[in-house]
């Protein structure tokens, strides 16, 4: 799991595997893993993945939830900057994010489903009443201010769980804060595994 999210695995056996990796993702102008998820241009148009997946399609209109089946129930409800659709390592790395954790922006066999909506084309209230989230994983400084109405650092908001309207919320880095700073991954694995506690708890 670590290593889909790009995070090298110091065991002896993975040495030669991960420094291949490294070498190779260094070449492409990549800081995640080369066994990543398929991009979600590989979902179909008709899939919860291809919805969620453009940042326009994730801009949610209170009007028209019935025309985004992205925003459908679900135990996750992921929040942040709209994705770059010119730079699709971001989506690449949010999906081995969540998969790390047994999350899944479709909702394959035994794993549990994940929304994504972008913090400054969606009313947040909106988002929470239609996904009815156990757990809201905040993803970057302004998403963070723009549900917690709190314009703190973001190391001062990790690291604990947070609530809102009654939901558990975890804060960490956004995908494009992590692949500008690759080692900050091993504290993006820390608040994955503290918001699946809080899901648990």
């Amino acid at each position: 799991m670590l290593r889909e999210m790009g995070i090298r695995l110091w065991l002896p056996e993975d040495e030669a595997v991960g420094a291949t990796s490294v070498v190779a993702a260094t070449a492409a102008g990549a800081t995640i893993a080369g066994d990543a998820l398929p991009s979600a241009r590989s979902s179909s148009p008709s899939s919860p993945a291809s919805t969620v997946a453009a940042p326009r399609a994730a801009a949610v209109r209170a009007e028209e939830p019935q025309r985004l089946p992205g925003l459908a129930p679900a135990d996750w409800l992921v929040v942040g900057d709209a994705l770059d659709p010119a730079d699709p390592q971001q989506q690449q790395l949010l999906e081995n994010m969540l998969r790390a954790i047994g999350v899944g922006l479709v909702a394959p066999t035994r794993e549990r489903r994940a929304v994504y909506v972008a913090v400054d084309a969606t009313p947040i209230a909106t988002a929470i009443a239609a996904v009815a989230p156990r757990c809201v994983l905040v993803l970057g400084k302004a998403a963070a201010a723009a549900l917690l109405g709190a314009d703190a650092p973001l190391g001062g908001l990790r690291g604990r769980v947070h609530a809102h309207a009654g939901v558990a919320v975890v804060v960490t880095f956004a995908p494009a804060f992590l692949l500008r700073h690759p080692a900050e991954k091993a504290k993006a694995w820390a608040d994955l595994c503290l918001a699946v506690g809080a899901l648990s708890a």
